[in-house]
Formats: C-alpha cells, structure tokens, sequence
C-alpha cells in the first residue's frame, strides 16, 4: 500500500484542526482493533489529550506500513525529494510536528493531570481520575503500550488534595487519596515520598475545615500513623513533617502546641543522630510551632496569658541561634517567623494583668524587625500582617492613640512608594474599634473622622478601604460610648444607612444581630427620655424581620437583656417609669417564650434592677421580686451578681428571709 507525503500530510492537517467533541467512552469493548489503521473509522470520542495522542499512535501505524511496502522506492529517491519533504515537515504547526514525532503519551496524560489539579476548578479531581481511567482502559485494551505510572496517579491524589472542602469540594480527601493509593499497589506500583506528602496534605486539608474534636485527634493519629510508615521505608523528609507539624498546630486542641513541639524535637534528634539534610528541620518547621504557641492562648485557658507568646519568642531566638551557627542554614527566621510571634504577643493583650506588657513587647518586637530589614535581611521586612497585628494588640487594651500612630505611619509609607504596607479595611477597622473601647467624646470624633476617610477613598475608587460590617459596628459602639447629645439617634441612622446600602445590592452590609445590639446599648447610655420606648421600636423591627426569614437580624439573649437593662435607665415622670417597666416586662416574657435564645443570670439580675429603679416601695415590689428570684433560681442562674441585686431590690428582711431560707444568706 502506498501513502503519498502530501496525502499524509493532509491526514495530519485534518487530525489537528478538527479534534474530536469531549465526551468520553468505554475503552473496553471487544472489536477494538488498537494496531490497524482502521480505527480512523471508528467514532471514538475523547478528551483532546486522548484523541491526540490515539491519532500519533494510528499515525505511526500508517507510517510504517507505507515505509515497509515502499522501502526500495525510497531508497532510491533523490535529494529533492528529501528537499521536499522537509519543506513540508517545517510547514506544520508545532502540535502536528509533535504528532508525527509520536511524543510519549503518558508524559502528555502527567502534564495534563498536573494542570488539572493545580487549576483549582470546582470538579478538577474527578476529571482527573476519569482522565486516568480512561488511558488505563485504552492501555488495556491495547492502544498504548505504557500505562500510567506513579506520576500520574501522584497527579491525581494531588488534585484531591487541591480540592476545597467547603463550597461543593470533597469531605475527606484523603479517602479518595487512599482509595488510589491501593490502585497503584495492585498494579505493582510503589507509592513514593510524593505520595505519602500528598495524602498527608489531604488530612491538613481536612483538619483546617475545623471538624470536631473526635474528628481532630482521629486525623492527627492517621497523620502520625503514616509519618510512621514513611520513617520506616526510609520516605520521610523535612516536607514530611513539617505538614504533621501544621495539621496539629491547625487542630486546634489544647495540647496542640506541646504536640507540635514533640514533633519539632523529634526532627532535630533524627537530624543530629543522621546528619541526613532530607530531614533537617528548616523556617517553616519551627514556623509552625511557633503558629501552634500563637494560638494557645485562645485555647488553653488554665495557662498564663503570656505563657505561648514567650515560649513563640523562644523558639525565634533559638532559629536565630542554630541559624548563626552553620549547622542549619534553612532555619533563619523570616518575616512568617517574627510575624507569628508579634501575633502571639498581640492575641495575649487582652484586657487584664499583663496585657500592656504584651502590646508593648508586640511593638517591641515590630522595631527589631525594621531594624533587621534596614541592615539588608530583605526577608524580615514587616509586612501589611504585622502591623496590623500590633495595632490589634493595642486595640484589645483600649490604647487607640497608638493604635493610630501605626495606621498613621502606614500612610506614610505607602505615600512614598511602598505599596504592601497600604493600610486596608481591617487597619482601619481595628483601629476603630480600639476608639470604640476607649470611649468618650474625643475618641467617638476620631471613630467617625476614620470611617468618613474610608468612605471617602472608597468612593474614589480604592476598593482596598471599603467599609465592612465591622467597620460601622464600632463606630456606632463609639458613639453609644461617647455620652455626646443624640449619639444614639446618630447610632441609629448610620444602622439605617446600613439597611438601605444593603437594599440596593450590598449584602455585605446589611446589619446583623450585633448591629442591632450596638444601638440599643447605644440608646442604653443615652439620656433620651424616650430610650426605652426606640430600644422596643428595634427589638420588635428585629422579631417581625426574623419571622420573614431574616435570621442574620434574629434577636438574641444580649439584645432582650439590653433592651431590659436600657428600661432599668430609664428616667422621668412617673408615666415614663411606668411606659420603661411595662417594656422591660414585656421583653422579660417574650424571652421565656422563645425556642432560639433563652434568659441568662444577666437577664434576671438586670430585670431585678428594673424592679428596683422603677417600682415603689412596698409588699407589691417585694412580691415581684420573690417571684422572679424563685423563676431565676429554679432554672439554676442565680449567681453573685443575682443575690447582690435581689438584696437591694427587696426590702432588707424580705431578703434576709428569702436568701436564709434557701441558704444563701451572704
């Protein structure tokens, strides 16, 4: 049989230029005849990588069959037709040239699947496997004659591990990841450092979708199973644990950090006892650890408030040191390094003993860094993440002068040219927030000054600035705080401006249940005579909006006990005491009859306090208060502050009797 050059080369043309519809098919059937060329004929419908590669391998059959039937009339032709054909072979396009050259199909399949997993596409794994499924089949069946190797199913255990759990992504990764591993073992595959990396990074995956506690611990003993396995085969390296390290830092269990540090230690023991540098523990082992500290104090409440920070600060100071020493050139500390331990530091100044201490050693620790950066370590440059750690830490004490100088200086270097320190929604937002904390007139003016200054560049286009729910929350947690005339009317219209933003689109503005509290606490320390009466015209907007659906402004415990405590303000005639009483009563019984939310000690001490502010003296007062105190105490929350405010409200042998009775005479 004779093929001519150009009619070959018209086979080519056709091939490229008119690929085959994406549908996939069943490699498995009988009558395939994988080495005749008749399969030009036959409706196979594949991915473009399937259909590519099936029409090199029907190519070449062509070729040799027209090399074999003319070979002696190719040895004698003459230089021009060798002139000729390669004229014609520099006329095709790069994939028709990849074609005739019949390019290996399997390094074609990895390359496809290794772009299919690092796609972040939605269905990216599954298309993946069916990809890998199907090459398996055609091997089977004779098409090609090397099947997918180790590569290509790392590829896809690699798209799994690429998935996102959330948001229609897959629950457990590491079930599919094991499910392939198993597949490669049968066909006589070894699974390789790769592949136990990749499934370990499935079960990160798994345990950053914060599952529960049961959930956790299973999933770090299958970690520590596999980490097992690895150092028995010889497999593990510094990625190996570094990846157990960040899913127990990630896990958010109490002992997470001591865990963590284990595994750190065990790092450096091996280190030391092989001198293997595969496993040499490097930044982002320590990195981790340092995380895991960070975080301990969120999670360990039977620690000091200090306690992670200062073993976060340790751990730098020991990178610093094994780093100067030559022995561990992958441990010098980084900007991630320093970072963790301005947040650790930032996160333990919470209001309490100590807390001042944290802010200022936050800051302390942010001057190092730019001094670092100004000797040359480019690596340790403050990023837009570490200020905003340290005006955080300043936020949660109140101190919101310092928290602004930060902002402040951020500015300034972004107006001189350093665009990752631009200050965005969230500096911003903390520092209003630390005005909010603050309190008072001057700090509410600020509050306000700083959200007019976002709206402003918000409105001239930088999206960067953007207020946020958060952003108008403290402000109108500034005004309530400012004890300034009508600062709660003003609390309410930024409230309503929210509503109307959010009616026309903005969903993320549209106020929550926070929102709503903010400005009934707002009317709270007003000195409206009318308080009362707009914190019930709120609550009842919340009731009739939740019961259309609206859950984001569904009242809670905090909203009817601030709505009974601004009742227990109230001040006036005696027409007023009376409208605030009935309100606050009201409330009080509306709550009982709830399924959603339920009182708490603050809603009966608060109520008591009604009672105490706004009902005259005598046997009826003391009757009521009776009866609330013995509703509080069968439900089981009368507390200190409950028996503290049911003594003032009843008349003193009333309480006496009353406390001594159930034995709680204090």
């Amino acid at each position: 049989m004779k093929v001519s050059r150009t009619a070959l080369t018209s086979v080519l043309s056709l091939l490229a230029t008119h690929p085959c519809p994406s549908q996939g098919f069943s490699a498995t059937s009988p009558k395939h005849t994988p080495k005749d060329a008749s399969i030009f004929n036959q409706s196979v419908k594949l991915d473009d990588i399937v259909v590519e590669e099936v029409a090199a391998s029907a190519l070449k059959v062509v070729v040799d069959a027209s090399d074999q039937s003319n070979n002696k009339t190719k040895q004698r032709r003459s230089k021009h037709n060798n002139k000729h054909s390669n004229s014609t072979y520099s006329k095709l396009t790069t994939r028709q040239k990849s074609i005739t050259r019949g390019r290996d199909p399997i390094i074609s399949l990895n390359m496809n699947l290794d772009y299919l997993a690092k796609s972040g596409q939605k269905d990216a794994c599954l298309r993946a496997e069916q990809m890998l499924m199907r090459i398996e089949a055609l091997h089977k069946d004779g098409y090609y004659e090397k099947s997918p190797d180790v590569i290509s199913y790392n590829s896809v255990i690699n798209a799994y591990a690429q998935s996102g759990i959330k948001g229609g992504g897959f629950k457990d990764p590491s079930v599919h990841a094991e499910r392939l591993m198993s597949q490669m073992v049968d066909k006589g595959l070894k699974p390789n450092t790769i592949t136990y990396n990749t499934l370990l990074r499935c079960i990160l995956k798994e345990v950053e979708s914060k599952q529960s506690k049961q959930y956790v611990e299973k999933k770090i003993d299958q970690a520590e199973g596999i980490i097992a396995i690895m150092e028995k085969k010889g497999l593990a390296n510094t990625i190996s644990y570094n990846t157990v390290i960040s899913i127990i830092s990630k896990s958010n269990l109490q002992d997470a950090a001591e865990r963590a540090e284990l595994w750190l230690q065990h790092m450096k023991e091996l280190y030391v006892s092989t001198s293997n540098i595969k496993i040499q523990p490097d930044a982002c082992s320590f990195n981790s650890v340092i995380h895991a500290h960070s975080n301990s104090n969120n999670l360990n409440n039977n620690s000091s408030p200090t306690q992670g920070a200062k073993r976060a600060e340790q751990l730098l100071s020991e990178m610093i040191s094994l780093h100067r020493s030559g022995k561990y050139e992958n441990v010098k500390p980084d900007v991630v390094s320093y970072s963790a331990v301005v947040n650790a530091y930032a996160r333990a100044a919470k209001a309490g003993r100590g807390s001042e201490q944290c802010a200022d050693r936050a800051m302390e620790i942010l001057d190092k860094m730019v001094e670092v950066y100004e000797d040359g370590d480019v690596n340790v440059k403050p990023n837009k993440m570490t200020y905003t750690a340290v005006i955080n830490a300043f936020a949660r004490i109140g101190n919101a002068d310092t928290a602004d100088d930060i902002l402040t200086k951020m500015k300034l270097f972004y107006e001189r040219g350093d665009d990752s320190l631009k200050p965005d929604t969230i500096c911003y937002s903390s520092v209003i927030d630390a005005y909010a904390k603050k309190g008072g007139e001057e700090a509410a003016e600020r509050a306000e000054e700083l959200l007019h200054e976002m709206e402003n560049l918000y409105n001239m286009g930088d999206q960067d600035v953007k207020p946020n729910k958060r952003t108008y929350c403290s402000v109108i947690t500034a005004l309530g705080k400012s004890g300034m005339p009508r600062a709660a009317e003003k609390a309410e219209q930024i409230l309503d401006e929210m509503e109307y933003i959010s009616s026309y689109g903005a969903n993320d503005l549209a106020p929550n249940t926070i929102c709503y509290n903010a400005v009934i606490d707002a009317y709270a320390r007003s000195k409206s005579l009318s308080k009362a009466y707009r914190a019930e015209l709120l609550l009842e907007r919340m009731l009739e909006e939740s019961s259309k659906g609206n859950t984001l402004i569904q009242p809670d415990t905090i909203t009817f006990n601030s709505v009974i405590n601004t009742a227990a303000r109230s001040f006036g005639d005696a027409i007023n005491r009376k409208e605030a009483y009935l309100i606050a009563l009201n409330a009080f019984k509306t709550l009982h009859g709830l399924e959603y939310c339920k009182p708490s000690s603050i809603t009966y001490s608060s109520f008591l306090r009604v009672l105490e502010k706004l009902v005259e003296e005598g046997d009826s007062k003391d009757y009521m208060a009776e009866k609330v105190f013995r509703l509080c105490v069968g439900l089981g929350l009368d507390n200190d502050a409950v028996k503290s405010q049911f003594s003032r409200t009843c008349s003193p042998l009333v309480a006496q009797r009353i406390l001594a009775k159930d034995g709680r005479s204090e």
